[in-house]
């Protein structure tokens, strides 16, 4: 069975974070529960590379953490809601004079 390994970006975009706050993670760390947590991370080529079950492992330990499936899918329909809710709010203005 063969390791799934991220780079940063990957790992990012499966969090459904930035960039920054996956290096943060690696290199400064998280605290819960007055305790300091890690992402593991190996470093290939000069880069870091994550592997996904410890990505799993780490985010299951922040507590409350959501997975993102499919983040493109997510956002579209967020943004038609919203045009929605633009519209129906510019529908039911009322005019004060």
């Amino acid at each position: 069975m063969s390791v799934l390994y991220l780079n940063i970006s990957e790992t990012a975009r499966y969090a459904g974070v930035t960039n920054t706050t996956v290096y943060h993670w690696i290199e400064l760390g998280v605290t819960r529960s007055k305790k300091r947590l890690f992402l593991t991370a190996v470093t290939i080529g000069g880069q870091y590379r994550i592997e996904e079950p410890g990505l799993n492992r780490f985010l299951d330990s922040l507590g409350g953490y959501e997975y993102v499936e499919d983040k493109s899918t997510e956002d579209e329909s967020a943004e038609d809601e919203s045009a929605e809710g633009k519209q129906n709010n510019n529908n039911n203005q009322e005019v004060y004079g």
